[in-house]
Order: C-alpha cells, then structure tokens, then sequence
C-alpha cells in the first residue's frame, strides 16, 4: 500500500492516540486508571523501533480488532479488555524489564509478543517469578518450550519444512541456495531443513546470512548464479527483502530460479511487479484472497475497523488469535486470571478465523491449518490446502 512506511511509523505517542477508537487504554510510562467494572489487562510487546513498522501495525490490528469484537459482545465473563503496549525494540534483552513493568506496574495478567524469535527465551525467569502465561505468535524455529510460553506462531515444520515438500513434489528442482537475515533463528531454520532437503534428493550449494538491514544482494545473486541453484530458500521479513526480488530481477537471476519465500506475507507485496512475483512460493497459516469463508470474514472485519485498504497478514491473524486463545481459556476456566489461563491453555481446543486451533498440551504450540501460496496480481493465491498441521518444535513444556 503506497505510503505504508511512512504513515504507519508507530511512535508511543501516535499509538496511544489511536487506541480510543477501539476501546483500548494503553500508556507511555505511566498507568491508567482501572475501569470500574474491573478490567483484564494483557500487555502487549511490540517492535514499534526498530525497522519492523509494517509488522508492528500488523500485530496491533490483530490484537485490537480481537479486543473491540470481544468487548463489544459483553467481554470475558462481563469483564472489559484493556491493552498496554511496549516497544520490544526488536531487542530481546529489555524484554525482562518490559514484562515485570507490565505485570507488577500496571497490573497484566498475560503477555502477548514480541515479535523476534529470542523473545520466547528472554522473558521466561520473570514470567515463572511472577506466574503469567506468554502467548508468542510470530515464526520461529522451535527448539524451546516452558511452562509459561504458550506459541501461537509458526514453527520450521509449520512453515520452512512443509514448503520443501511442496517445492520437492512440484519438480521445482535439486540444488537449494539458503539466504536470510542475521537473526539466529533462521540460521538454526536452515540447518533443521537440510534434513528434509538431503532425504528428498535435494543438495545445498551455499547459504548466507546477512545483516538484519543489509539492502545490496548483488554479490550474493552473483554467487547464487555461479552455484547454479535451482530454488532459493529465503527469509527476510523485513522489507528489504524487497530488494533482494529487486536486484535478482534485474540480474536475470529470477529467469529460472524459484524463489521459497518463508515468511513472505502481504506486507512485502508493494512495489512488486508481476515478473517478481511469479517466482515467490511460500508457506503460510493465511492468505488474504482465500475465498475459505473465515478467513474471508476476518478480512472483512479488520477493515471495516481499519480501513479498507489496509492489508492483512498471518501477523494480524496469529495475534488475534493469541487474545481469542486467552478468552477461550478464561471462559473454560471462569476466571480471568494468569493462574487459570496457565491451567486451561494446555490442550486448549478454540475456533480461529481458518477453522479450530489446538494448543498442544505436551509443547504448548499450536496446530494449525497451512496452505501454499504464489505470489501473484491480486496477492498471495492459495494453490494447495495441507490442511492442520502440527508444530513439532522438538520439546516439551
């Protein structure tokens, strides 16, 4: 969406002035006032610095457009909803201190974020300390499970393993090339599916892992050429991921390469053009032109609350579904609190706008529904259904 960038720069200040509309309370460093009808607080950990501007607003509008459905139908057992938000930075070591602010401070009884794959990790002594459930709800690679982390996002099975397999039974080709980002989680993500990609015939010819803001892709496309890889692993969720489609497109590579985007989600469409879109296949929990009648629906709700030209991604989607996984808990349990949410969410069966979300009650990580899509003029386009997926990050909680 033109302008996307810019407009949406998500600064405290603007942030707080646009939660009204909502009926949300949130704060800059100071608390609000309690409701009188006594409110259920979840905090709210997002990379609002950071160059993650686009998937920060994804976030929000998932967690707000979940809060006003559910405050505008009575709230939880006639509890309202309120929301406090906090810059995660995308820098999990302040995650400690933005959770203890959140729940001693102010009062919350449930964490939802951040969004970077270590914030899983980062705030668990402080969670267990003070007995509040974290609903994480972003990529991952697995490998990390705790009794107060309830995950809600994608694994490397749920979205990385599942795309090879599709990429292997299209004949898209042998030789892989693995690039992402710097973030540790992909490079844990790519060693994980060389596992998949050795026993289906593949072979890797190289991998690289760039800095989180690196925009100039021309000696890594060139090095891509000269290996002869067939298909491209990639994972930058950033939008200088832009760049790379951009600079492979001018250097011919795009011809005959296929590009497995994990990740790739409507936020990264703009500025695209058909030629760069057509090779970029990817595996997701959700696509916005899915005709499936929730997601439909979904999409519909959130721009009626947004706007109509807002895009929507699997970020809006999976964090609304953190706060419906949270009203599902609290009305089983039939108190809104961090000790029934801890005691109801394992094993917790809820409805989602892809169909039913089952928490798994061993590792805490949601099975999903996942589909494949290719990018194409109107967006992502579903072209295979795997129907529910389970995480299998490789622990229990």
């Amino acid at each position: 969406m033109a302008g996307e960038r810019s407009d949406w720069r998500l600064s405290r200040r603007r942030l707080l002035q646009g939660l009204g509309a909502a009926g949300l309370l949130a704060t800059a460093r100071g608390f609000p006032a309690l409701a009188a009808a006594g409110p259920i607080r979840v905090g709210a950990l997002l990379p609002l610095s950071g160059d993650a501007d686009a998937i920060a607003r994804q976030m929000r509008i998932g967690i707000e457009t979940a809060v006003a459905e559910i405050n505008g139908t009575g709230g939880i057992l006639g509890q309202q909803i309120e929301v406090a938000w906090r810059d995660s930075q995308a820098a999990p070591a302040v995650l400690p201190e933005l959770c203890r602010e959140l729940i001693e401070g102010w009062g919350a009884v449930a964490i939802v974020g951040p969004w970077v794959a270590a914030g899983r990790r980062y705030p668990n002594q402080v969670l267990a300390e003070l007995g509040v459930p974290q609903l994480y709800a972003a990529n991952h690679e697995g490998d990390y499970c705790h009794p107060h982390l309830f995950v809600l996002g994608p694994t490397t099975a749920q979205d990385g393993r599942v795309l090879v397999q599709h990429l292997a039974r299209a004949g898209a080709g042998k030789a892989y090339f693995m690039l992402g980002s710097y973030p540790s989680w992909q490079n844990a993500m790519f060693r994980q599916l060389r596992f998949v990609i050795g026993p289906l015939g593949g072979r890797v010819t190289g991998q690289a892992l760039t800095d989180v803001g690196e925009r100039n892709f021309r000696p890594i496309i060139r090095w891509i050429q000269e290996t002869g890889a067939e298909i491209v692993l990639f994972c930058v969720l950033r939008q200088n991921g832009q760049a790379f489609i951009h600079q492979a497109h001018e250097l011919g590579l795009l011809e005959r390469i296929t590009v497995g985007w994990i990740g790739f989600n409507e936020t990264l469409l703009e500025g695209l053009s058909g030629p760069e879109l057509a090779p970029i296949v990817t595996a997701s929990t959700f696509a916005a032109t899915d005709p499936q009648p929730g997601i439909a629906e979904f999409v519909a709700r959130v721009r009626r609350q947004h706007g109509q030209d807002v895009r929507v991604s699997y970020f809006a989607m999976t964090h609304y579904n953190a706060i419906r996984a949270l009203q599902a808990a609290w009305q089983k349990a039939g108190e809104p609190s961090a000790k029934a949410a801890l005691a109801a969410l394992p094993g917790l069966t809820f409805e989602g706008p892809s169909g039913p979300i089952t928490i798994d009650r061993a590792n805490q990580h949601a099975v999903m529904k996942v589909v494949i899509a290719r990018g194409g003029p109107r967006g992502l386009e579903v072209i295979e259904r795997l129907g529910p997926t389970v995480p299998e990050p490789g622990c229990v909680a």
